[in-house]
């Protein structure tokens, strides 16, 4: 029997892994608003059409820059200690997002849940119920702990963007028109605010919350 050799057609241009990366760096440049499918086709020097090939639409792409970016968490190996297994994973949370400042915006679409994700949150809510002893409790502070990380990312973003501190222009604007004995919580606390808050700042204000959540540590 004569042997069939099989066709070989041409290699396909693009993969979905190269998509992705390039639009991370897109993203991390210029934002979810500045990512669009034709433009990052012609970064990538394919058709439109061949992106849709590997990625349903925009949505599908950023669902997967967010899957991308969590993938790493899926390889943390989490102390057994909860108290150090929670601020592993919320300091990594905090590193990550302001490291790519679309992300904020993009989790309030519509989005797949990536492994690593889920794995980290897990690890949270696990840590969480070791100290509470109660499920319900256990959700409670996963809820309180992401509040409060993705509250601080922002924080830092907006500082960050704008360079100034919190009694920017506008604001000093404002404040400016109100009696001296108005807002005096808000002024003393203006020189703190001037830079954007580091991952030393987030940690100070995580032992907080987790030593009102959770009791002093070790006790």
């Amino acid at each position: 029997m004569r042997q069939i050799t099989p066709r070989r057609g041409r290699p396909p241009s693009i993969t979905r892994e190269k998509i992705v990366e390039r639009a991370l760096v897109v993203l991390d440049e210029a934002g979810v608003d500045g990512l669009t499918m034709k433009a990052l086709a012609g970064d990538l020097g394919v058709t439109t059409m061949a992106l849709y090939r590997h990625v349903d639409d925009k949505e599908n792409l950023l669902a997967l820059a967010l899957d991308a970016i969590a993938e790493p968490f899926a390889a943390i190996t989490f102390p057994d200690e909860p108290h150090a297994c929670i601020r592993m994973a919320m300091t990594t949370l905090f590193e990550s997002l302001t490291a790519h400042p679309w992300v904020p915006e993009a989790l309030i679409r519509p989005q797949r849940i990536g492994r690593g994700a889920l794995l980290l949150t897990d690890a949270v809510m696990g840590a969480a119920y070791e100290l509470t002893g109660d499920r319900a409790a256990a959700l409670a502070a996963y809820r309180a702990l992401w509040s409060l990380t993705l509250g601080s990312v922002l924080s830092h973003l907006r500082q960050r963007a704008e360079g100034t501190p919190l009694t920017h222009e506008r604001m000093d604007e404002i404040v400016g028109t109100m009696p001296r004995d108005t807002v005096p919580n808000l002024r003393a606390s203006a020189e703190l605010d001037a830079k954007p808050a580091t991952v030393d700042d987030f940690a100070v204000t995580l032992a907080a919350l987790m030593a009102g959540l959770f009791g002093p540590e070790g006790s």
